[in-house]
């Protein structure tokens, strides 16, 4: 368990990172493409510096965003009504916390099972995004493993979570 405990932090670590270079990218794309509309607009459409494709760059970059950051948050909790969980016994909190990560970590087999079918679909058919023609393949690959990260790490917490109960209830 301590093998896959250390693959998953680094997994999500490395998710972290990823995800905090994609949003400062979007950002910079984002920023970047004000100004260059800004400087078309005053000078009447002579000076054009807009980046192409960065409705694209900037839809696939949320996307990223969101799978990438997953990981992470799946395990520190998403949501949580602190009002309800902190006024239950600390047996049932600790079950339903439980409950929750093996819910999640199903999710996210499926969602890895349901990702990887589609990366191997659009692979095999050559799909590619319509301005940038980046292979569609990629962004479904990086999610599928993404969501394959985050449902280990789920399972890791969740079974570190209840060997702590079990030692401390002895």
């Amino acid at each position: 368990i301590k093998m896959m405990k250390v693959a998953t932090r680094t997994l999500t670590k490395g998710f972290d990172r990823l995800s905090l270079g994609i949003t400062l990218a979007l950002l910079c794309i984002v920023a970047f493409n004000i100004i260059a509309r800004f400087l078309h607009n005053i000078t009447d459409g002579s000076v054009s510096l807009m980046i192409p494709g960065a409705i694209e760059l900037s839809k696939y970059a949320l996307l990223f965003i969101v799978f990438t950051a997953l990981p992470h948050a799946s395990v520190s909790g998403m949501v949580r009504v602190d009002l309800i969980s902190n006024n239950l016994p600390k047996k049932l909190a600790g079950f339903l916390d439980r409950l929750w990560l093996v819910l999640m970590a199903v999710f996210s087999a499926i969602l890895v099972w349901l990702f990887s079918q589609k990366a191997l679909l659009t692979f095999a058919r050559g799909d590619s995004t319509q301005d940038l023609q980046i292979p569609l393949f990629y962004f479904y690959a990086v999610i599928s493993i993404a969501c394959a990260t985050t449902a280990l790490s789920c399972l890791v917490k969740a079974f570190e979570s209840s060997i702590s109960n079990a030692e401390s209830s002895v």
